[in-house]
C-alpha cells in the first residue's frame, strides 16, 4: 500500500500508462477481430477452436428486443412502481463488486 504522495503519484502514473497501452492494443485488436469474423463467415474458421493453447469462441452478441407500445406502457408503469418503492424505503438496496473507472484525458479521445 503506498504511503507517500510520491508513491501515490508513481502508482497513478503506472495505472494510466497501462490504461493508455491497453487502449492502443484494443485499437490494434479491433481490425484483427473483424478479420476473424470474415474468416468465420467464409467458412475458414469454426465458431470455437484453439490455437497455440489459446481458446477462441465466437459469441453472437447480446440479444435485445424492441417491444410494442402496450408492453412499453406496462414497462413505464413498472418503472414508476419501482421508483415509488425506492422512495418509500420498501425496496432493498443491493450493490455489485466495487471497481475503478479510468478514462484518458479528453484530448486523447480524438482520432490521430
Amino acid at each position: 500500500m503506498p504511503d507517500s504522495a510520491g508513491a501515490i503519484d508513481a502508482l497513478l502514473d503506472a495505472v494510466t500508462e497501462i490504461k493508455a497501452q491497453q487502449k492502443q492494443l484494443e485499437q490494434q485488436l479491433e481490425p484483427l477481430l473483424e478479420a476473424l469474423n470474415a474468416a468465420m463467415a467464409a467458412g475458414q474458421l469454426d465458431p470455437s477452436f484453439s490455437h497455440n493453447d489459446w481458446a477462441f469462441s465466437h459469441s453472437l452478441g447480446r440479444l435485445s428486443y424492441e417491444f410494442p407500445a402496450p408492453v412499453q406502457e406496462i414497462e413505464q408503469q413498472l418503472k414508476a412502481a419501482k421508483e415509488t418503492a425506492i422512495q418509500q424505503g420498501s425496496a432493498t438496496e443491493k450493490r455489485g463488486k466495487p471497481f475503478w473507472t479510468i478514462r484518458p484525458p479528453k484530448a486523447q479521445d480524438q482520432p490521430f
